[in-house]
């Protein structure tokens, strides 16, 4: 589910190839323009740069302590009975790790949720993750204007800020049957208004200003863009310490020799455009057509090696399918998918190890021991 934050909202979502290539319809600067083949040696990559701030929503530490809590609290939820956290949790890398997200009614945690017998409510996308959303829209050096940062699979909303708001308003994420989109934030503000805590804790973060929307979206992204993950064996190679793996290191060679870094670069892995590339639908499930032209955005591939089931549906369970899917892909789709060929054999092993050099790195995973609606921290996830 694209809950708020940073999964994207989500991530927090992250598909392992999202997109090999450029497509029309896309909005965001392009990459440099190198396309990869065999040969190849691996794209200019950095570790993150410092975290894109936006002026409209300066950072602060009450801020940051004020978003965890709602972040966690199922009080945003029409029936309070989901967070943003039950399907951005750090025990899943901060998604939730299933193909599809349980939005409202539903019980449990991760892939043992379950979902209401008698009022459904299945996300029809996979929960991007929010680890390092702070970053969406970064492709280079720079840290890029955090106010047009695309978030979601369609790349719909720009800002954490933007996409925070989308999760709370969705019928079948967390507003439910009994509220509409018109209806739910004043609910939420009459709630929050109603504990001396949240008062507080807004009065500190905001200079005084009273419980709004806008602030409650303020509060959740300024959380959200403290979720960055730490010392990868990736960044620690590129700041200067120990280098990869041998396995790691042959298998970031073979990753552009297949051809991916030419979608798959910058700090965050990702071009963060929109592409077609003909992913099937999941069993079952009508079919999505992303932006309204099949298209989606590119997946970050950090972390990616814990983020899985992968791409906008959850189709594939293992990195090694994703494989598989792009040695059949419709290569007519795109113009990069000429120049895409997945490694096999010891080269996809290394391309795996190199990926889990993406993804060791350490992160936040504390969470709260109350909220202070003293509702089920995180929603009902037990």
């Amino acid at each position: 589910m694209p809950l708020p934050l940073r999964r994207s909202c989500v991530a927090v979502l992250l598909s392992l190839f999202a997109a090999c290539g450029g497509a029309d319809g896309n909005d965001l600067a392009a990459p440099d323009g190198r396309r990869n083949g065999a040969g190849a040696t691996p794209a200019a990559t950095a570790a993150l740069p410092t975290t894109p701030i936006p002026t409209s929503n300066p950072t602060s530490s009450a801020k940051v302590a004020l978003g965890r809590l709602l972040f966690w609290d199922p009080i945003l939820s029409g029936d309070r009975d989901i967070a943003c956290a039950t399907c951005h949790h750090p025990s899943f890398a901060y998604t939730d790790g299933r193909a599809r997200s349980i939005g409202t009614g539903g019980t449990g945690l991760g892939p043992r949720r379950i979902a209401s017998a008698t009022d459904p409510q299945i996300t029809p996308r996979n929960s991007m993750t929010v680890l390092n959303t702070a970053f969406n829209g970064v492709t280079g050096t720079a840290t890029g204007d955090p106010l047009q940062a695309p978030m979601f699979w369609d790349s719909r909303a720009r800002s954490l800020e933007g996409q925070a708001s989308g999760p709370i308003s969705a019928r079948g994420e967390m507003r439910g049957a009994h509220f509409g989109e018109t209806t739910i934030f004043p609910e939420i503000v009459t709630r929050l208004t109603a504990i001396p805590e949240y008062v507080s804790r807004f009065t500190e973060a905001f200079d005084g200003a009273p419980i709004d929307q806008a602030r409650i979206v303020d509060a959740i992204a300024t959380w959200e863009r403290t979720l960055v993950d730490h010392d990868s064996s990736y960044d620690r190679s590129r700041s200067g310490g120990p280098a990869m793996s041998a396995a790691a290191q042959r298998g970031e060679r073979a990753f552009a020799a297949s051809g991916c870094t030419h979608c798959h670069n910058g700090p965050m892995f990702s071009d963060f455009r929109l592409h077609r590339l003909g992913v099937p639908d999941l069993p079952g499930t009508p079919h999505d057509s992303g932006n309204g032209n099949d298209q989606f955005r590119t997946g970050s591939l950090r972390n990616i090696s814990r983020t899985g089931p992968y791409m906008h549906n959850g189709v594939f369970n293992t990195i090694d399918e994703v494989f598989q899917f792009y040695r059949r892909v419709d290569r007519r789709l795109d113009p990069a998918l000429d120049n895409v060929r997945p490694p096999q054999g010891n080269d996809a092993a290394d391309v795996k190890a190199f990926f889990d050099a993406l993804s060791d790195g350490t992160f936040d995973q504390s969470i709260p021991g109350t909220v202070p609606s003293g509702l089920p921290v995180g929603g009902a996830i037990n």
